[in-house]
């Protein structure tokens, strides 16, 4: 059973390399909270001492050595976690490169009890975006449009808005243009009106600050 696709889909291609460039900052910028914690912890103390005039904690005097509370208490070095991460990682390659090396067992992928499957039934990016999108359903606004079996033309529809948008800054929008509205209401007219207009408004002034 075929559904009709968005015509935008046709259009649709990789990602471009400033999109890539963006993703490859977030990337870095995780590694270096996770590697360099303490130079973060001493910009957000920097903060801490100008608000509120103390600091989160010590750190025990290293770039290195994270510690929160005391060095002999609790303290943390990911310098010292990531190498033993990358020796775990690579001693478990060499075991298992020495052990079962050609020791591959080939079969038939699983079929879900259905042998007669195609390249068609795959799950497209909708069904791996489905379950995330059941997931926060309550805050946001579904619609949806599910075809029956017996569609002789079978079309599926699913659209995703923000609730706020439409509770929030949608009454917003409508309040800023009706005042727009009305500022152009009084903005037609005469030389002689908007003259007027400014003479009013400089007695009031002068009635005020006097």
């Amino acid at each position: 059973m075929d559904a009709v696709c968005d015509p935008s889909l046709a259009e649709a291609h990789d990602a471009g390399p400033f999109e890539r460039t963006a993703l490859v900052l977030l990337a870095g910028g995780c590694a270096a909270l996770g590697l360099f914690p303490v130079a973060v912890m001493e910009a957000i103390d920097r903060v801490n001492a100008v608000l509120v005039g103390r600091v989160v904690g010590h750190h025990g005097g290293s770039w290195v050595l994270l510690a929160p509370i005391d060095p002999d208490r609790a303290s943390y070095s990911p310098m010292i976690v990531l190498l033993v991460v990358v020796a775990v990682v690579l001693l478990t390659l060499q075991v298992a490169h020495r052990h079962y090396r050609g020791h591959v067992r080939h079969g038939a992928p699983w079929d879900c009890g259905f042998p007669a499957q195609s390249a068609r039934m795959q799950d497209t990016a909708e069904g791996f975006g489905q379950p995330i999108r059941q997931v926060f359903e309550p805050f946001f606004k579904m619609e949806r449009h599910l075809p029956s079996p017996f569609d002789a033309k079978p079309r599926y529809y699913v659209s995703a808005s923000d609730r706020l948008w439409d509770w929030l800054y949608v009454p917003i929008a409508r309040v800023a243009e009706t005042l727009a509205r009305i500022a152009g209401l009084i903005q037609q007219g005469r030389i002689a009106v908007y003259l007027t207009y400014s003479f009013i408004t400089l007695l009031a002034l002068l009635f005020l600050v006097r």
